[in-house]
């Protein structure tokens, strides 16, 4: 198929570049970022689908950064994200394109719940700290069915944890907590510094996908039937922060201590997602393990960000 991938100098966007020319299987078609091609923009949107036409669509464009993120910009995180869903399930839908694959951060799940399942995405409110993104990503779910009973058009909206590795974002504001505590950590044995900050109390407990696996079952779902699909994908474990900065800092080599910064908030206390169904409708399973996925971080950014 003819694949245009949406967001392709992303941090997941890229990954899913690098596996779709590594495998030759499909034709790329990119949009590489907003700088690429505007698509809250529906004229011009649709002006380049009629021009490449593409058969399936991969999109991993979205407005979005860490817990701060959400508090910075509520508005723009509400707006822009629902803008791209709603242009993309149109304009797709209005070109003939067989499937439309959303990846979907599990921050959508009602923040009271600790494991997520998919029968219990809509049964409370997201957690304030990620609010208006996640909003923007349920609505996606309901476009998915809302097309599929309205025009038979096909999509799937994957629930991905918590995804981390190489050429993720590692600037404080816009990363999440693995990314950060690799730059605070690795910068702080660069610099021979003595203490790490860690925000919050360090107990909350986050599940961690690498990249990679991300990337691959996204692709996986290009070859789903017919139907409107919504599912997680995760690797059925989490670890609390504390414990993950324990790894980054004995994979690092870093001697210091951490202090805590109980100022900023901890988020939700507890998220892990159920894969069993993602897992059996692509046949997927994660390759790689965490403490891997942690050296393989550290190292592209000791050699990208080192002196």
């Amino acid at each position: 198929m003819k694949v245009l991938l949406v967001g392709s100098e992303g941090f997941l966007g890229g990954w899913v570049k690098k596996l779709l020319l590594k495998d030759n299987e499909h034709e790329l078609v990119e949009i590489r970022g907003k700088n690429d091609l505007d698509i809250t923009n529906i004229e011009k949107l649709d002006k380049f689908f009629i021009n490449h036409k593409p058969q399936a669509v991969i999109n991993c464009a979205a407005f979005v950064g860490g817990i701060s993120y959400g508090y910075k910009f509520p508005a723009k995180m509400l707006y822009e994200n629902s803008k791209m869903a709603l242009n993309l399930y149109q304009i797709s839908n209005s070109n003939k394109v067989s499937v439309l694959v959303n990846p979907i951060s599990n921050c959508a799940y009602p923040g009271h719940l600790n494991t997520y399942k998919e029968d219990n995405f809509f049964d409370g409110p997201p957690h304030e700290s990620v609010y208006n993104y996640a909003m923007s990503k349920r609505m996606c779910v309901d476009l998915g069915n809302s097309f599929f009973n309205e025009y038979n058009f096909t999509s799937a909206n994957v629930i991905l944890s918590n995804m981390y590795g190489p050429e993720d974002h590692f600037d404080i504001e816009r990363s999440h907590a693995l990314g950060a505590l690799v730059k605070k950590i690795s910068d702080a044995k660069m610099n021979n510094e003595s203490s790490v900050e860690i925000w919050g109390t360090g107990n909350p407990i986050r599940e961690w996908l690498y990249v990679h696996d991300g990337a691959r079952a996204l692709l996986k779902s290009l070859n789903l039937k017919s139907g409107h699909y919504f599912f997680n994908i995760g690797v059925k474990k989490g670890i609390s922060i504390i414990d993950l900065a324990n790894i980054i800092k004995e994979k690092v080599g870093w001697k210091g201590k951490f202090s805590f910064n109980l100022d900023k908030p901890d988020g939700v206390l507890e998220k892990k997602v159920d894969g069993i169904k993602g897992s059996q409708l692509l046949e997927w399973e994660p390759e790689f393990e965490l403490e891997y996925g942690i050296e393989k971080t550290i190292n592209w950014y000791k050699e990208t960000h080192g002196r």
